[in-house]
C-alpha cells in the first residue's frame, strides 16, 4: 500500500517551544516547533486519564511561518497554544516527526507531513469542552504542593556549593556538588533534560551520571521544555525520586505525567524568590507567564569569592534585580542563543561562563554576536562541546 494511502495520526499538541534559527522576521526562515502531544483517540474516548505511553507523542514541526499561515489560517503558532493536528505522509505538506512515549522515549521516530492543523482556543468550530478535557488532563493533581510565598533566607557565604555543568549534548543538565570534584556530595540538580529526539546524535556516548544519583536531595527544573527534564523520564528515572521545585506554568500531556509520576515530591512555585538553603536560591523570571522561558527560574548560589548564576533558558533582561551583580561564575542562558537585555558582568574578567550545546543542532546555537556579548562583558566562555573529541562538563 503507498504510505499516502495509510491512515493519519491525529493529535492534540500543546505548542511547547518554537525556535527561529535565524532572523525572526524573516518570511523564508525556517522556524522549528516542538509540541507535547496526545493521540485525539485518547481524549474522545475518555482514557487520556490512564496516561499510555503509547498515547502520548513529542512532535517536531519544520517550516517556515509564512507557509504556516498560508496553510493553517486558523492557528495562532505561539508557545502555550494548543492546536489540533493531522499528521500523514504527504510530501509538499510541511515536514514533521514524531516520537512515541513508549520505551521511554527511546523508539523510532517517524518521519511524516502535518497535513492539517487547527487552533482549539477561541475557535467556535471545535467545542469547548475539548480544551476543557485537555487542560483538565494537564492540571496539577492533588498530590502535588502548590508554593507561592516567598521563602528566602540570608544569604550565607561559605567555600560552596560548586556546580558541574554536565555534558549532554543540546540539552541542559547541572549537578549541584558540595565540593568541587565529582566524588563530592551531590546535593541536587538543576535542570535535568537530554536532547530532543531529533537533537539525539549529540548526547554523548559515555553517559554515567544514573549511577550518581544520590538518595536524596533536590531538582529544580527552570522551566518545563522537554530538553531541560527528560532524563528523568528516559535514562535517569531515580531522578523521579528527589525532591522536585518548577514554576507553575501551563504544560502538555507528557509534562504533566511526569508530574503525576512525581506527586507530593513535585513543589509548583509562582514565588518571586526562594531559599533551598541558606546558600542556594531561586529567583523568578520577569517574563509574562505565556512566555515559559521569561517566567522560568534561575539559581544563583552563594559562595565566600562570590556568587554564581544558573540561568536556564531566561534573558538577561527578565533577570530580577535580587539576583546581584556579585558573580564570579555563569552558566550561559538558552544554550548561547539569542537573548534580550545584556551579560551580567563578573567580579572579575576572565571568570567562567559555562555554555552548554551539543552539535549539530537544528537551531545553530551557539549564536557568535550572543557569545560575543559574554566575552565583551569580561567573561571566558567554557563550552561543553567544541568538537566530538574535545566535550565534556564545566565546573564552577
Amino acid at each position: 500500500m503507498d504510505r499516502s494511502e495509510e491512515p493519519s495520526l491525529k493529535a492534540y499538541g500543546f505548542l511547547e517551544a518554537v525556535t527561529f534559527p535565524g532572523e525572526k522576521s524573516n518570511p523564508r526562515g525556517r522556524m522549528n516547533l516542538v509540541l507535547d502531544s496526545i493521540k485525539t483517540e485518547a481524549i474522545e474516548t475518555g482514557t487520556a486519564h490512564n496516561r499510555l505511553a503509547a498515547d502520548l507523542l513529542i512532535v517536531r514541526i519544520l517550516t517556515t511561518r509564512g507557509r504556516l499561515e498560508s496553510l493553517f489560517p486558523t492557528v495562532n503558532w505561539d508557545e502555550g497554544e494548543w492546536v489540533e493536528l493531522e499528521l500523514q505522509d504527504s510530501p509538499g505538506f510541511p515536514r514533521a516527526w514524531f516520537l512515541s512515549a513508549e520505551a521511554n522515549y527511546s523508539g523510532s521516530v517517524v518521519r511524516t507531513n502535518l497535513i492539517s492543523a487547527t487552533a482549539l482556543s477561541g475557535n467556535p468550530l471545535r467545542p469547548a469542552k475539548v480544551v476543557d478535557k485537555l487542560q483538565e488532563l494537564c492540571a496539577p493533581t492533588a498530590a502535588v504542593r502548590i508554593q507561592k510565598q516567598n521563602q528566602h533566607s540570608p544569604k550565607n557565604r561559605i567555600s560552596g556549593p560548586f556546580v558541574r555543568v554536565v555534558d549532554v549534548g543540546h540539552a541542559s543538565f547541572s549537578t549541584v556538588h558540595e565540593g568541587n570534584h565529582i566524588d563530592s556530595k551531590i546535593l541536587g540538580y538543576f535542570d535535568v533534560g537530554g536532547p530532543v529526539f531529533f537533537h539525539h546524535r549529540t548526547f554523548p556516548t559515555r553517559f554515567l551520571e544514573a549511577g550518581r544519583v544520590p538518595a536524596s536531595g533536590f531538582v529544580v527544573l527552570s522551566h518545563w521544555d522537554f530538553d531541560h527534564y527528560s532524563l528523568a523520564v528516559s535514562k535517569v528515572p531515580a531522578l523521579r525520586s528527589l525532591n522536585w521545585y518548577a514554576p507553575d506554568q501551563p504544560v502538555g500531556p507528557n509534562a504533566a505525567s511526569l508530574q503525576l509520576k512525581l506527586g507530593s515530591r513535585l513543589s509548583l512555585m509562582s514565588a518571586p524568590t526562594y531559599s533551598l538553603t541558606p546558600s542556594i536560591h531561586l529567583w523568578k523570571g520577569n517574563g509574562a507567564l505565556t512566555d515559559r522561558n521569561g517566567s522560568g527560574y534561575v539559581m544563583t548560589i552563594t559562595r565566600a569569592g562570590g556568587d554564581v548564576l544558573l540561568s536556564g533558558d531566561v534573558p538577561y533582561s527578565m533577570l530580577p534585580p535580587g539576583v546581584g551583580n556579585q558573580l564570579v561564575a555563569l552558566a550561559v542562558t538558552h544554550h548561547g542563543g539569542s537573548f534580550t537585555g545584556s551579560p551580567p558582568a563578573p567580579l572579575k574578567t576572565g571568570a567562567t561562563a559555562a555554555v552548554s550545546y551539543g552539535l549539530p543542532n537544528r537551531y545553530h546555537h551557539p549564536h557568535a554576536p550572543s557569545i560575543d556579548l559574554h566575552k565583551t562583558a569580561g567573561w571566558k566562555i567554557a563550552p561543553t562541546y567544541v568538537t566530538a573529541k574535545k566535550r565534556g562538563d564545566v565546573w564552577l
